[in-house]
């Protein structure tokens, strides 16, 4: 309707007015209400329990004594399958994590029944993974793992040196038990990647590959630790990650591929990049495609906010997530991020681990962490080596890497990649 024609409106002036107040209103309620998102969860990391075997000396998990009880495990089934939590998607992921989450076999057990008998009444189809620090291999574990064709992350940061750092709760050394577990794992797996975290004091980084792989391991993921006292130590992770292009350079050469799960997707993105792509759209997924939930039904933007409740979204016993809690993580996107411009891993990261980024103190949405930043451009510098000398050479077994590598469950990639 023409309001300048209205019969309830006797002048122009009145219908201009009228247009300012209606276009007022709506400003105002645009500034109330969180804009709408269509953002459907498809990863959901699940904490069975905060309890853990070991007393990893870098875990941000606080080993508290808490389980899932059975009521919020099916809960958050419920929760993760609505139309308000994962919309429309159909291909979803429950990652099992912890604490150690095969301490709690019977909640595992019972999430995978629940969610195999729900999912085809919504039309979902539910794959599940979990990160276990590989110290559980029994009869039920190859059950629970062959029988949902569960992909794993298995937690080893290399040899007796690294492994120190990882020690059970008793205080006994825990590399015996993994390296006897790990081809056990392997074997009951449909994937299973080593997580090899590392820091100041452990960056014999080739070395400590090659002995995992010579454990049996499939792919290895390496990991910084970013909150570590990187200072005075950046001669040192630059070396580290030059002798890794060196080696994986001279395996290529022989017609073998290390590897490297993060950097075959730095590699991945370097190579993208030189044809025309932009940067990492997100920094992750955090609490835009996952979610996380804790013990007692909290959800929170990813697993590494579990120290944090002021920034959970709400609970799984609610109908929906907090649309206005959620809204700043629907929103984030790498190019807002402050002091990327000029650095020289800008063309493949996204900018970091949020969590890590709070926890420091700084933006959400701007702040970047200099423990990530020193860490990635150690990397990203390693990368171009190693595309920039295999590319000239044409060299066969890296165009293979460049043209399709196998992909990595969603959630597993976030997990190694934060």
């Amino acid at each position: 309707m023409n309001l300048q024609s209205s019969p309830g409106l006797r002048n122009p002036s009145q219908a201009r007015l009228k247009i300012r107040y209606i276009n007022s209103v709506k400003d105002n309620a645009m500034n109330q209400a969180p804009a709408r998102i269509y953002a459907p969860a498809k990863n959901l990391i699940l904490y069975l329990t905060e309890d853990c075997n070991l007393r990893c000396t870098y875990c941000f998990v606080l080993k508290k004594p808490r389980r899932m009880s059975a009521e919020t495990a099916r809960k958050t089934v419920d929760f993760f399958f609505s139309r308000n939590v994962s919309g429309a998607e159909n291909q979803l992921d429950i990652t099992f994590f912890g604490g150690e989450p095969f301490m709690e076999m019977d909640r595992m057990e019972e999430v995978i029944e629940y969610a195999r008998a729900q999912g085809p009444n919504v039309y979902k189809n539910c794959h599940f993974s979990a990160t276990t620090n590989g110290t559980v291999a029994t009869p039920r574990t190859e059950a629970i793992i062959s029988g949902s064709g569960m992909r794993l992350l298995v937690s080893m940061d290399g040899g007796h040196g690294a492994t120190r750092y990882r020690p059970f709760v008793s205080g006994k050394p825990s590399y015996d038990k993994v390296a006897e577990n790990l081809p056990k794992l392997v074997s009951w797996a449909s994937d299973v990647v080593v997580r090899m975290t590392f820091h100041p004091d452990a960056l014999d980084l080739v070395g400590n590959v090659r002995h995992v792989l010579s454990l049996g391991a499939p792919a290895i993921a390496l990991c910084p630790v970013i909150e570590a006292a990187w200072d005075g130590h950046e001669a040192a992770l630059e070396s580290a990650y030059q002798a890794l292009a060196d080696w994986y350079i001279e395996e290529a050469r022989q017609g073998r591929i290390v590897p490297l799960e993060v950097t075959h997707a730095l590699l991945q993105a370097h190579h993208q990049a030189r044809h025309g792509a932009g940067r990492p759209i997100r920094p992750c997924g955090v609490g835009h495609s996952l979610i996380a939930v804790e013990p007692d039904g909290h959800v929170m933007p990813c697993h590494q906010f579990i120290n944090r409740p002021k920034d959970w979204l709400g609970t799984v016993h609610e109908p929906a997530l907090d649309a206005t809690k959620r809204l700043p993580y629907l929103q984030l996107s790498s190019r807002t991020l402050l002091g990327c411009d000029t650095c020289l891993a800008e063309p493949v990261c996204g900018g970091g681990c949020r969590a890590v980024v709070v926890n420091a103190g700084l933006d959400l949405q701007k702040g970047t962490h200099p423990g990530y930043c020193l860490t990635t451009r150690a990397h990203a510098q390693a990368v171009y080596r190693i595309y920039d000398t295999l590319m000239a050479e044409q060299n066969a077994a890296f165009l293979s890497v460049m043209r399709g590598r196998r992909p990595l469950n969603a959630a597993l990639t976030e997990l190694v990649s934060t």
